[in-house]
């Protein structure tokens, strides 16, 4: 306060506040955002987020779908080359009952070395393809059938897999897959079906054990032995080629297609018809049996004492049906 001070009640200096000396860094406000308008648009937004699925699962899939269409062309071709080895069995066969009182020249023996050798790794290679391709089917197909009667496959594909292609156990269940299968699949032809199946088992079955007789039978060393055995090879590779061919015609009817893969032929629908009428055909109830009602069944024949009668109709009511009068 300085000498010369005013008055009683005045002062002549004045308080300044001043940020203490520090070395901590200043520290800096953030500052409030800024208030913007709520963005306005003339037409609907075509952008956005994208929720892609994951396409693993797809890929397996789709992978399987591709080896199970490819299966009755795979059957087929194994086929072919299994006829190819049982023709090249009996070349041989020939060859050796020619040996005994001729002379066979190299180039003759090599080719038909050659020829069994080629048509022998061949059927075996493409051979695994088709079984592979084939339980790739049998999957999509069960999957098909019980997503239509509105149920979940009980077995997964691994289990299909595993009980189709590991030795011994392929022998029992794939008949017992496939009879699954047609089981849900239902249908008209179900028992057919059933029928062709245990058929195919059988043939299945009697494959393997044509195949472990002609392995078992290499391991005697004796000429005739070894003759025989080429022919054993021979009828073994014939009977395969037959069970693969057996093989297409089950899958096909179980697609319901014709055995070159196109739609088979419904059968003719007759419904019976009164001359003059018109209130439609009409049917008249059949005799009944013990538990059964007396309604005549959909696609069965009913005769009437007139003389007319109904012949047996096709699955689907969607056919233009024909009617027949007397």
């Amino acid at each position: 306060m300085s000498a010369s001070a005013p008055a009683a009640g005045q002062r002549n200096f004045k308080w300044v506040a001043r940020r203490p000396r520090t070395k901590s860094p200043r520290r800096v406000q953030p500052s409030a955002p800024r208030r913007t308008a709520t963005p306005k648009y003339d037409e609907i937004p075509r952008w956005g987020l994208i929720d892609r699925p994951r396409a693993v699962a797809q890929d397996s899939e789709s992978r399987l779908v591709r080896w199970a269409g490819s299966a009755s062309g795979l059957l087929l071709l194994v086929a072919a080359l299994l006829g190819l080895a049982a023709v090249a069995e009996f070349v041989r066969y020939g060859v050796l009952l020619y040996n005994r009182t001729r002379l066979v020249s190299r180039t003759t023996l090599a080719a038909s070395d050659a020829l069994v050798l080629f048509a022998q790794v061949a059927s075996v290679v493409i051979g695994v393809a088709a079984a592979v391709a084939s339980v790739c089917w049998l999957v999509d197909r069960r999957r098909l059938m019980f997503e239509r009667a509105g149920l979940r496959d009980p077995r997964s594909a691994r289990s299909i897999f595993v009980g189709s292609l590991v030795p011994f156990l392929t022998l029992a269940l794939p008949g017992v897959f496939l009879t699954e299968l047609v089981d849900v699949r239902g249908r008209a032809d179900r028992d057919r079906l059933r029928i062709l199946v245990r058929v195919w088992w059988t043939a299945w079955v009697a494959n393997w054990a044509f195949v472990l007789a002609a392995s078992l039978w290499r391991l005697r060393d004796s000429l005739q032995a070894q003759a025989d055995g080429v022919l054993l090879s021979a009828v073994v590779a014939l009977i395969a080629a037959a069970v693969a061919l057996l093989t297409i015609h089950l899958m096909r009817r179980v697609d319901g297609l014709g055995w070159r893969g196109g739609r088979r032929a419904s059968p003719t629908r007759w419904v019976v018809a009164i001359p003059g009428s018109t209130s439609g055909p009409a049917l008249v109830p059949r005799e009944t049996k013990a538990g059964e009602t007396g309604e005549p069944e959909a696609g069965k024949a009913e005769v009437r004492e007139d003389g007319m009668a109904a012949i047996e109709a096709p699955e689907s009511e969607d056919q233009p049906l024909k009617v027949a009068a007397s």
